[in-house]
């Protein structure tokens, strides 16, 4: 007997099926069977079962398909083999066929002689035969009776499909109706009553199966549906509901009734529209059941929801985490950006993210993951370290400091390549040179050069540390066990053999796991059962690496992890697995033009995408009908987000159709709110309710310091006094907020060296100061094997052009000098109650030697004036001397008994840059002191925040900061004033 119950909420269908489960006569010890669509369904009723009826036991939950396949095996008494896995290796040995390759010689031109292309269609034709079986089982059946293909691409799938020698669905079916009938009381014992609970994508075959089994036992279909009615009137409706209309059809519902829900917001008004399929105009409600967001980058969502959600908990204090609902377009996307904002928020708001893959963590599988897809091509430097930081992988090798590694790796000149070639030097730079460098370095702790037994020639690494000196020979341990492991992918072996090499040689050699810990244990039994199949698989070739390497990213590398909705936390999750699922608030981010709705793509080979059939799989549309869930399931807020600026020039993004259409509805397109580039913008200290930051304090969004008072300032650094006159902006942003726009150079090179940029080339012309022309060649030869100079005749090249450039500095510097040998002091001053500590070299008998390499010499003339007033205070020095790089010499003008008062004066600045932004650069300074027209100084500081594309510097981000908070709006004759009194305190306009 079939049974359907329809409504538009879901907790009503939850009810019922609660209700019919208690008013059940049938063994209290019958299993119940309830089929879902998705895991965080079932994951949800459970819970709501066990709520409403106190208990939930003795059920067993599946999908469509393990119910029919726990059918035939009811009737039949054996496993369906009709398994997807067993059709992708024939098809894989098929098209190795002779035959097929002969009738078929562009099919083959494709994959042969490659079998990651074999495997990889292999499993595309699988996946349509698959799909053929459920939705077009009329090609099937037109194939097996040898009926003409209409195309070529139809005529070698039939080809194939013959060849495979299977039983179609359809044929499968066929043969259990009959033995149905037979067993019926078999059947009806076994699953007295069969519910079919929430699931919105029936397929015709499914459906039709369903409806033979309901003559020999009881099936209940709980179908939650959009609206009352089939045809759609409601503008949502029709944009959104295709595939509801399809359903009501296929189930052959016209329309019921719909209770409607007290209207006390927009959100609930809308849902009343949409399941009456009303066309009334949009009322007019002053709330925040609907809140829209438009950002410019996934960050900036993030943290909008985290301002979103901690001011929903503070407003509404019996709204708990567990009534929340995150649903991401991409988990895999933003997950690591939900866990970097929540966890290091000032409030802490528990998250649970379901439905990541496997590899999305720190995990086994992931740490697999990264081993398996490691090739030859990969032996760089960075790539290896950046291994062996996951965080198994270093555990499993105890090593004890990466960041020493990375040093070490760095300092010893390691960029690619086992051995590499001798007589392009290449061997410098090669994993085999550095580790023997390390190794040596270790034992022999000097500067000298040594013959290997290896009868290689090099300098021993000197810098070994002796507390985490052990994790050298470790690292070794690693890389020749990684070297192991790609010699061990060139030799072909069968799945099963891939199989057990991948345990003993890979899981258990490699990454680390407690056999103590329960997550760990079951990870290692996810991946035996993932990997099981294997074992019952009839192809018994050998395999390349590649193929098997392809298995497992279907199997282990892509699978989502299992879904975990009751939690007590804020639920994380991908759309799908939890569609319709109602939650008081439902928070959707990613919501992006071209990302959302799914855009359906089919091969040029696929029968499916030459004509759509009610019922057909559509990504788009079942997107489209998610949205529309989505809006229903919330019961008291909807949160949307979506990328809706971009980031290099701040144009306009349109967000998804699925957003631009609710907006339209909505009839008033200020709903969307345009959130700032940065969490410490000054708009959100405007007044405009719309915009609220907790991240930051509001201070922060002011750019000034967190007291009223100003700073006191009690200690610096001389290298610290310095950075600032040289970017007072810059300083304030890094020392000051803490926000630093520049990456660290952390990243390790993986070539060889083929031009020195501006910094090598600075390094190496202060030593080429020092050093006589009879070690030139010892020079540059320790340089090229120490990684200073580039390999081959580049290195003799730019010690030629370092020269040049040299030659007059060198000439006068060498002449103010007079051989005399450099002093370097370390100060601990005191000025005006701030304490200056730091040390000074440059110094040459009582006379301090500035000078500049580079071309543009104010930054330095800032530092050299800056130690020659602290030298002269201290009573170091008699005199300073600047060079700049033409070889001309300047005093600096300064002496005694100026020394103090012109530090004071500076040091007034300093204290004031601690409480805001000084807005002084050197290059507007210098402009000012050209011209007093305010328009060019504004240019000269908008070109250094915004250069363009044939300018030689790079933007500037702090002053583009203060450009877009305004900060420049009101420049005025007193602020050009400031930087020319800055710049006269400098007195570098004056050597």
């Amino acid at each position: 007997m079939k049974t359907l119950h329809v409504s538009t909420m879901l907790e009503e269908l939850c009810q019922a099926l609660a209700q019919n489960i208690q008013n059940r006569t049938s063994n209290v010890f019958d299993k119940e069977l309830i089929v879902t669509q998705t895991n965080g369904m079932s994951a949800w009723l459970k819970t709501e079962l066990a709520r409403r009826n106190g208990v939930f036991a003795n059920f067993e939950l599946v999908n469509q398909d393990n119910l029919f396949a726990g059918i035939y095996s009811l009737i039949f008494g054996e496993k369906l083999k009709n398994n997807i896995d067993n059709v992708k290796y024939k098809i894989f040995e098929l098209l190795d066929n002779g035959e097929f390759q002969k009738l078929f010689p562009d099919v083959a031109a494709y994959y042969i002689r490659d079998d990651l292309r074999k495997i990889q269609l292999s499993e595309k034709i699988a996946t349509l035969f698959d799909q053929y079986q459920l939705y077009r089982p009329e090609i099937i059946a037109g194939w097996e009776n040898a009926n003409n293909a209409e195309n070529p691409s139809e005529e070698w799938q039939k080809w194939l499909w013959k060849n495979l020698n299977i039983e179609s669905r359809a044929a499968i079916r066929d043969r259990m109706l009959p033995e149905m009938k037979a067993k019926k009381d078999l059947i009806r014992e076994t699953y007295p009553e069969i519910s079919l609970f929430g699931i919105t994508v029936f397929t015709r075959f499914h459906l039709d199966f369903f409806n033979s089994l309901a003559e020999y036992t009881n099936i209940c279909f709980y179908t939650c549906l959009p609206s009352n009615q089939a045809s759609s009137q409601n503008e949502l409706l029709t944009s959104f509901g295709s595939k509801a209309s399809e359903l009501m059809s296929m189930l052959g519902i016209s329309e019921f009734i719909a209770e409607p829900i007290e209207e006390k917001s927009l959100l609930a008004f809308i849902q009343n529209q949409i399941r009456n399929n009303r066309t009334d105009s949009v009322r007019e409600y002053k709330d925040d059941s609907i809140v829209i967001n438009s950002c410019y980058t996934p960050v900036r969502e993030v943290e909008c929801l985290y301002n979103y959600l901690l001011d929903l908990f503070d407003k509404n204090r019996s709204l708990r985490p567990a009534d929340v609902l995150v649903m991401v377009t991409d988990i895999n996307k933003y997950a690591p950006f939900i866990k970097a904002v929540f966890r290091t928020a000032p409030k802490i708001i528990p998250f649970q993210v379901s439905g990541a893959s496997s590899t999305s963590e720190d995990t086994m599988t992931a740490s697999l993951e990264h081993i398996l897809n490691f090739t030859e091509a990969d032996l760089t430097s960075e790539k290896v370290t950046g291994l062996l930081e996951q965080k198994r992988i270093k555990q499993r090798y105890a090593i004890q400091d990466t960041d020493y590694i990375r040093s070490v790796i760095k300092k010893a000149n390691i960029r690619f390549g086992r051995e590499n070639r001798e007589i392009d030097d290449t061997r410098y730079v090669s994993w085999s040179y550095g580790l023997e460098k390390i190794l040596l370095g270790y034992a022999i702790l000097d500067d000298n050069e040594y013959l290997t037994k290896l009868n290689l020639s090099l300098y021993p690494f000197k810098d070994a540390e002796a507390s985490v000196s052990y994790d050298l020979f470790r690292l070794k341990a690693f890389v020749e066990d990684i070297e192991s492991f790609i010699d061990a992918q060139t030799t072909p072996r069968t799945l099963a053999r891939w199989k057990e090499w991948l345990f003993e040689n890979i899981v258990k050699k490699m990454i680390w796991h407690d056999d103590f810990e329960k997550d760990d244990r079951a990870e290692l039994s996810s991946m035996y059962t993932a990997l099981s199949f294997i074992d019952n698989l009839e192809i018994k070739n050998e395999l390349p690496f590649n193929v098997f390497l392809e298995e497992l990213k279907s199997k282990l590398f892509i699978d989502s992890k299992e879904m975990k909705l009751n939690t007590g936390r804020v639920t994380v999750s991908p759309p799908i697995p939890v569609r319709g699922i109602p939650f008081k608030a439902i928070c959707f981010l990613g919501l992006d033009n071209g990302i959302f709705p799914r855009k359906d793509s089919f091969m040029g080979f696929d029968l499916l995408g030459e004509k759509y059939v009610e019922g057909d799989r559509s990504k788009k549309e079942t997107d489209k009908y998610l949205f529309l869930d989505t809006i229903l399931a919330a019961r008291e807020k909807l949160y949307l987000s979506f990328i809706g600026q971009s980031v290099k020039d701040n144009t306009e993004i349109p967000p998804s159709i699925a957003v631009d259409t609710l907006i339209d509805y909505l009839g008033s397109d200020k709903i969307a709110v345009q959130q700032p580039l940065h969490g410490f913008s000054s708009r959100y200290n405007g007044g405009d309710d719309r915009y609220f930051t907790y991240l930051y304090s509001q201070s922060q969004s002011d750019y000034a310091t967190m007291d009223k008072e100003k700073a006191v300032v009690a200690e610096t650094t001389i290298k610290n006094l310095v950075k600032f006159f040289q970017a007072p902006i810059d300083w304030y942003f890094n020392s000051i907020l803490k926000i630093d726009y520049q990456e660290k150079d952390n990243i390790l090179e993986e070539t060889e060296i083929f031009e020195l940029d501006n910094l090598q080339e600075w390094v190496i012309k202060k030593d080429l100061l020092f050093a006589g022309e009879e070690c030139l060649e010892a020079f540059i030869r320790k340089g090229k094997m120490e990684g200073n100079l580039p390999l081959g005749s580049g290195a003799q090249a730019s010690i030629e052009n370092m020269q040049a450039d040299l030659t007059y500095m060198k000439d006068e510097f060498l002449r103010q000098t007079e051989g005399l040998p450099e002093s370097k002091f370390a100060i601990d001053l005191a000025v005006d109650n701030l304490r200056i500590t730091g040390t000074i070299d440059g110094v040459y008998g009582n006379t301090l030697i500035g000078y500049s390499i580079s071309k543009y010499s104010t930054k330095y003339k800032i530092e050299t004036f800056i130690q020659s007033l602290i030298l002269f205070i201290e009573g170091k020095i008699k005199l300073a001397k600047f060079i700049d790089r033409d070889g001309i010499t300047s005093l600096v003008p300064t002496n005694p008994e100026a020394a103090e008062s012109d530090l004071k004066k500076l040091l007034c600045y300093f204290r004031e840059g601690h409480n805001a932004p000084i807005l002084f650069t050197i290059k507007a300074s210098e402009k000012a002191i050209e011209t007093d027209d305010i328009p060019k100084i504004l240019k000269v500081l908008n070109d250094e925040a915004f250069p363009d594309e044939y300018a030689r510097t790079s933007p500037n981000p702090y002053l583009q900061a203060l450009f877009r908070e305004d900060h420049f709006n009101e420049f005025e004759d007193k602020d050009l004033q400031r930087i020319r009194d800055i710049a006269d305190s400098l007195k570098f306009n004056l050597f």
